[in-house]
């Protein structure tokens, strides 16, 4: 088994200290301003979800400038890189913990 995106995004949510997905979901708004503070992007850059995400991208490297960057949803290789950026390493089957 690989390690899925699911499982990418549910380490980059525990990094910047969200709480972990049992389904596979994008990032909600908060979440997105969440890894923005974590990133340090500015204030500024963070009016709707796809300019968070542009913002991002520019922050861990994937594009050089917002105005280039794609604005939807992060591919796998995105997420890597995000997760790199953050120091996060994602684990195979990164499951909430029971609530219960």
């Amino acid at each position: 088994m690989t390690i899925t995106v699911h499982d990418i995004r549910n380490g980059i949510r525990g990094g910047v200290g969200r709480f972990k997905r049992e389904t596979t979901a994008t990032f909600t708004k908060e979440e997105l301003a969440a890894l923005a503070d974590a990133l340090g992007v500015l204030e500024r850059d963070r009016s709707t979800n796809e300019s968070i995400r542009a913002a991002v991208r520019v922050a861990v490297g994937v594009t050089e400038a917002a105005d280039e960057a794609d604005t939807g949803p992060f591919s796998k290789p995105e997420l890597l890189a995000i997760a790199d950026a953050l120091g996060v390493d994602p684990v195979e089957g990164d499951e909430p913990e029971p609530l219960y």
